[in-house]
């Protein structure tokens, strides 16, 4: 799927897809696929430094919750490819309070992705050289709203990002990283 293809953000609220983001290994290879694009068991394997094994079993459990499927078959068809169904997934931790199941799935997956972006953030900071060392950015900004308003933020947000990386790529030469940009948004007190 290319980016801004319709369906290329895809809201979830299915307890086995929500359960599937809630597991680190799981998380962590949707993560790969949508960085590196369709590739084979044993790259993810070495990608991740996971078992092959492992990965099979994450694999197999994330196409039965419509995640990820086999990609079009290339060269070798002894190798299998695999892929996502689509590319950016969004769900709401905590608001789905008339299914219980779902709401705990929503919420430890939200917590698995908290708490791998901030171990991103810290991998990075502890080795940041130049010159992403001086690109890099962080926000903190305290804002008053009403979830009218927080909403109508989050989706402003989310526009922003998605614009930049639906947009074309120049093919200048220039060497380009996978860069992560993260961002939370939620009523707390100082």
């Amino acid at each position: 799927m290319r980016d801004g293809e319709p369906g290329d953000v895809r809201q979830i609220d299915d307890v086995q897809a929500l359960a599937c983001l809630a597991h680190p290994d799981r998380s962590r290879l949707l993560d790969a696929l949508t960085v590196h694009g369709p590739s084979t068991t044993t790259e993810l394997a070495q990608a991740l430094a996971l078992a092959t094994g492992s990965v099979s079993h994450h694999l197999k459990v994330m196409v039965d919750a419509g995640l990820v499927e086999p990609a079009a078959a290339e060269g070798d068809r002894r190798k299998r490819r695999w892929r996502l169904v689509t590319r950016g997934l969004r769900w709401r931790p905590g608001t789905d309070t008339g299914r219980p199941a779902a709401e705990t799935a929503a919420t430890a997956a939200d917590l698995v992705l908290l708490q791998r972006d901030t171990e991103r953030a810290r991998q990075f900071l502890a080795s940041a050289d130049q010159p992403w060392s001086d690109a890099a950015f962080a926000a903190h900004v305290w804002l008053r709203l009403d979830p009218a308003e927080l909403e109508e933020f989050g989706r402003e947000l989310e526009a922003l990002l998605l614009r930049w990386r639906r947009r074309e790529i120049p093919d200048d030469g220039t060497e380009r990283a996978a860069v992560l940009a993260f961002a939370r948004a939620f009523p707390a007190e100082p």
